[in-house]
């Protein structure tokens, strides 16, 4: 083989391990604003530091089961939080939305909400908060700027998904306007992030019955389409430019040393068996404000019996919540 044959086949192969991080990070988790999350600045690094300054997570062993908490941030709050559980031997793959207006006493959170606690810094108190809530040990995590969603769709060409209404919203002191038509559509960045960011209108005339519960349903949705388009045929060659993309404003403590792990495991994912659910709870308002109260034993039970227990066949669970 001569010279330039084989630096072909080298970066053929650098190419190669990029597509198979890529596709084994979002298998465990990295599969919601920051499914595209591919790797450190370098491959083959003989110092592998997160991009956190984290302490670095060290494994000497492939884990059999990867448990991952997924964040996007809008101003420094935790707008969605996801729970990823990830059977690397089955393939099975399950999530769950934990709402933002989660109850919570914690010395970190302004007021009792969950998704007050990161602030751009907190990162060890808010997985600590819900792996106490869940009851679960968290491997790892990702939390990702919610802007990361607009350039990654964009990059992608834009992702499918069904409005379910007349989505029309403004709050000019976030700068947040939304305005969807209702259909099947495709939607490119700006509009895939009004898609699952919107709640009711300013009237409150139209929106999720459910409130924040409905939107949950929606992101799942949306996170599906997303995976699917990710890893369709059309966009794996475009999975270089996804990784710079996504490698802002990213706090995490995956590694590539870590991912590198599990590319083998990768036929074993079954993108067709994905279990969704939201955590159970009411929505009752304590001193006139609307929170979501957990209901810890049957979130567990869920976790337990659809996540651990069951052969995770395809669905996507809407939990009933009641309004207090």
């Amino acid at each position: 083989m001569n010279k330039k044959n084989k630096k072909v086949k080298e970066k053929k192969n650098i190419f190669n391990i990029f597509t198979k991080v890529f596709i084994v990070l979002t298998v465990v988790g990295i599969i919601a604003w920051g499914c595209v999350y591919a790797a450190n600045y370098v491959i083959g690094e003989e110092e592998e530091t997160p991009n956190t300054g984290e302490k670095e997570v060290v494994s000497v062993t492939k884990k059999e089961v990867i448990n991952a908490l997924v964040c996007g941030i809008s101003e420094n709050n935790t707008d969605t939080m996801i729970y990823v559980r990830y059977d690397v031997k089955t393939g099975k793959l399950a999530f769950m939305s934990i709402p933002r207006d989660t109850y919570i006493t914690n010395d970190y959170a302004w007021g009792h909400k969950l998704n007050s606690i990161y602030r751009g810094v907190n990162t060890e108190p808010l997985v600590k908060q819900i792996e106490e809530l869940l009851d679960v040990n968290i491997d790892y995590y990702l939390i990702v700027d919610n802007k990361i969603v607009r350039e990654v769709v964009d990059v992608l060409g834009g992702v499918e998904i069904n409005v379910p209404f007349r989505m029309k919203y403004d709050d000019p002191t976030q700068n947040l306007h939304i305005d969807l038509q209702p259909g099947v559509q495709v939607l490119n960045g700006a509009k895939a992030e009004q898609f699952i960011r919107f709640r009711h209108n300013n009237d409150m005339t139209v929106g999720y019955a459910s409130g924040d519960i409905g939107r949950t349903k929606a992101q799942q949705d949306f996170i599906r389409a997303f995976i699917k388009e990710v890893l369709s045929p059309a966009n794996i060659f475009k999975i270089p430019e996804l990784i710079k993309t996504a490698l802002k404003n990213t706090d995490t403590n995956v590694t590539v040393r870590e991912a590198l792990r599990y590319v083998t495991d990768i036929p074993n994912l079954k993108l067709d068996s994905i279990y969704s659910c939201t955590a159970v709870g009411t929505t009752p308002y304590i001193d006139n404000i609307s929170y979501f109260k957990m209901d810890l034993i049957e979130t567990r039970r869920i976790i337990k019996e659809k996540f651990i227990n069951s052969d995770n066949s395809t669905s996507t669970e809407t939990n009933e919540t009641k309004t207090n």
